[in-house]
């Protein structure tokens, strides 16, 4: 196809074509979508001829790259989240995870329980035993009833297909997926079909059905309409024509292992799930003998199982949790593409920062697209000069911009992902 050229400007009206008092707001008015970004031409290359085929024609530099990836309060840190502390009894048993849903705290990202997704790869809906840092938005579901009480009405829209943690059944084990019908004040939403059970603060994260001519679940009355079945990746919401992913639902969190006393041997477990975007993927996360706290590298979003890899002692137990270090959405390759707040103040030292793994991943390298640790130290000419002394405490937001080069951007195509979102996962089990 022949590229053409004119001379604009480009302007999109959308639904300021008429004045405020007649404005029509279409559903696919939203911003405009431009493949591999934006650019800005060098203003000494003209002229040249209108349509033409051979690529490089036009010199420029590359503008609209910047991303926000990541913009929520992280759950605070703790060694027991994903599963209480106990015996890995045998090489191969499987580690007790949390099973129900627990009273959150508003507005908070945490651990989410049965959530529906279908895996990259997969057309099936499966349940995520844990979801980490779930979620847009929090709510109070009330059993059997519609209502659920959130601290800002205004970020739902009727219609919208929502998951809400642990309210499909009374146990607080499955995740619901429902529907927007109505905001009833700037502090509630009615949602279809009704929670099965109370949940204070609990999470409520973005499905994956989208369109506002949707109608709610059909009822004996009413007429059928298609219904969401998982939780969308990312958690895009419409802005008009697109799906635009929500920097609010991007956290991921590394792993951590963390012994009651000094374990007496060395311990290794395997931890299976999914990354932000669905890919399938495992770590082994090993501690050394003597050692009583451990932390993974690889950030997941999603839980499916954690095995045990050696055999404890009769007095040792292993508790595990997350820790202060969240994953980054896109490929990272050095500091110098963020910018980066937490709790509120710019982060400066790039020491909490982990670059993306480039070699193939194996069940013991890094992330592969990064990682960013919010709490630490290190140690300078023998003083301890820290990063952040705000450990992720359940209060202090996380937000988190990439300003990548042209190369990944111009390079990322649907045949080459890997500039933008890394090389593929692991998923080895040794």
């Amino acid at each position: 196809m022949a590229d053409s050229n004119f001379r604009g400007p480009v302007n999109s009206m959308g639904a300021l074509e008429t004045n405020a008092a007649t404005a029509s707001v279409e559903p696919l008015d939203g911003p405009s979508l431009f493949y591999q970004a934006t650019g800005y031409p060098d203003i000494r290359s003209g002229a040249f001829s209108k349509d033409g085929t051979a690529p490089g024609r036009q010199p420029a530099f590359l503008v609209g790259s910047d991303f926000v990836l990541l913009d929520n309060i992280p759950q605070a840190r703790g060694s027991t989240l994903i599963a209480a502390a106990q015996q890995g009894t045998a090489l191969g048993s499987t580690v007790s995870l949390v099973t129900a849903m627990i009273a959150g705290n508003a507005s908070v990202a945490a651990i989410t329980i049965g959530v529906p997704i279908i895996p990259l790869g997969t057309t099936v809906a499966t349940f995520a035993n844990i979801a980490l840092d779930f979620g847009f938005a929090t709510g109070t579901t009330t059993a059997n009833s519609s209502t659920v009480a959130v601290v800002d009405s205004t970020i739902f829209r009727q219609g919208q297909w929502i998951v809400v943690g642990g309210a499909a059944n009374t146990a607080g084990s499955r995740s619901l997926i429902a529907q927007v019908m109505t905001a009833t004040s700037s502090t509630a939403i009615q949602i279809s079909p009704t929670a099965a059970t109370g949940i204070s603060n609990t999470n409520i994260g973005q499905a994956n059905l989208w369109g506002s001519a949707l109608l709610p679940p059909a009822t004996q009355f009413g007429p059928t309409a298609p219904l969401a079945n998982a939780h969308a990746f990312g958690g895009p919401q419409e802005a008009g024509f697109a799906r635009v992913y929500n920097p609010r639902e991007m956290l991921t969190r590394t792993i951590s292992l963390q012994g009651v006393t000094a374990l007496n041997t060395a311990y290794s477990c395997v931890v299976s799930g999914w990354d932000i975007w669905g890919a399938p993927m495992t770590e082994v996360i090993s501690a050394a003998a003597t050692v009583t706290t451990f932390m993974g590298k690889k950030a997941f979003k999603y839980i499916s199982s954690i095995t045990c890899g050696t055999t404890l002692g009769s007095n040792q137990t292993v508790a595990y949790g997350i820790g202060d270090v969240v994953g980054l959405p896109i490929r990272t390759d050095y500091w110098e593409e963020l910018y980066a707040t937490w709790n509120g103040v710019a982060m400066a030292n790039f020491s909490g920062f982990v670059a993306a793994v480039t070699a193939s991943a194996t069940s013991t390298t890094g992330d592969v697209r990064g990682t960013l640790q919010l709490s630490t130290s290190i140690i300078t000419g023998g003083v301890a000069t820290a990063m952040s002394i705000v450990a992720s405490n359940g209060t202090g937001r996380v937000y988190v911009t990439w300003s990548g080069p042209p190369t990944p951007v111009i390079l990322g195509t649907p045949t080459n992902q890997t500039s933008m979102f890394g090389v593929a996962q692991s998923t080895a089990t040794t």
